[in-house]
């Protein structure tokens, strides 16, 4: 039992050490994380979709309609955010975010597992399940 209590106090104070409070079970492989310039935008393996843009924190989901074209929504109002191509060379253009395309970013497993948590986050929101 004291074996249990120690391991327990240590994984949350790597945990706490790590500036990331909820992560650490190593989570977010399927997500895909973009930056441009400041910015960044994660494609969550769930479906949400997070912009961090330099004007206003967008929230919401992405899919693909019945024609092949992928979007994004809004999660409270379910409005288009942005329509999404995505390029050859792995970066994603997203039109109604400015003329710039993101490029994606390889992250590591700790990386993933913080950018997840914006992800998971997600799930919490009263328009997650209202959808």
């Amino acid at each position: 039992m004291r074996n249990v209590l120690l391991a327990s106090i240590a994984l949350a104070t790597a945990t706490l050490a790590s500036g990331c409070l909820g992560c650490g079970g190593f989570s977010g492989a399927g997500d895909r994380v973009y930056q441009r310039g400041s910015e960044s935008m994660i494609l969550c393996e769930n479906g949400g979709f997070v912009a961090n843009t330099t004007t206003d924190p967008i929230e919401g989901r992405y899919q693909q309609d019945t024609g092949g074209n992928w979007f994004a929504t809004r999660g409270e109002s379910g409005d288009l955010a942005t329509d999404l191509t995505f390029d050859a060379d792995g970066s994603v253009e997203a039109p109604q975010l400015g003329a710039t395309a993101w490029t994606e970013v390889q992250l590591d497993q700790t990386a993933l597992d913080h950018a997840d948590v914006q992800c998971q986050d997600l799930t919490t929101r009263a328009w997650w399940t209202a959808q």
